[in-house]
C-alpha cells in the first residue's frame, strides 16, 4: 500500500475537484436550443414565439401586437431559474428592455425529449416544442 504524503493530499483533493466542475459544466443545460412556443393570452388570442435557452439565458420572443400595451412583442432576456431533464424554470426580464414592463416566471415540465408543459404566473398554459 502506499503513503501519500500529506503536504500532496490537498493538491490530489483541488484536482478532482477540478475534474468533478469540468464534467459538470460540459453535461450543460438539457434544454439548450430554440423551442417554438405559444400560449393562450384569451380565448380568442394565441400567442406564438420562440424561447432560446443557452445554459443559463436566453431570450423570450413573441410575435404579438397589442397598441394598449408597449411591453408587448419585445424580445426579452431570460435567465434560467432550474435545469433539470425534468423541469425548466426561466425568468422573462422585460424591465431590462422598457422600463416599466414586469418581469414573469415561466415553470415548464418534460412531456417528452421536444415538447414542454407548464404556466406563466398568471396561470396561462404554456407549451414549447425544440425546433
Amino acid at each position: 500500500m502506499r503513503h501519500v504524503s500529506p503536504s500532496l493530499l490537498p493538491l490530489a483533493l483541488i484536482a478532482l475537484g477540478l475534474q468533478g466542475a469540468d464534467a459538470f459544466a460540459q453535461a450543460g443545460n438539457p434544454h439548450n436550443g430554440t423551442w417554438k412556443m405559444q400560449f393562450d393570452a384569451t380565448e380568442r388570442v394565441r400567442v406564438q414565439g420562440t424561447v432560446d435557452v443557452k445554459d443559463d439565458s436566453g431570450a423570450w420572443k413573441t410575435v404579438a401586437r397589442d397598441s394598449r400595451d408597449p411591453c408587448t412583442g419585445r424580445e426579452a432576456p431570460i435567465a434560467v431559474r432550474r435545469a433539470t431533464a425534468e423541469q425548466l424554470v426561466f425568468r422573462v426580464m422585460r424591465s431590462k428592455v422598457l422600463a416599466g414592463c414586469p418581469d414573469f416566471t415561466v415553470t415548464m415540465n418534460r412531456v417528452d425529449d421536444n415538447n414542454l408543459q407548464g404556466a406563466m404566473h398568471n396561470g396561462w398554459k404554456v407549451q414549447m416544442s425544440r425546433q
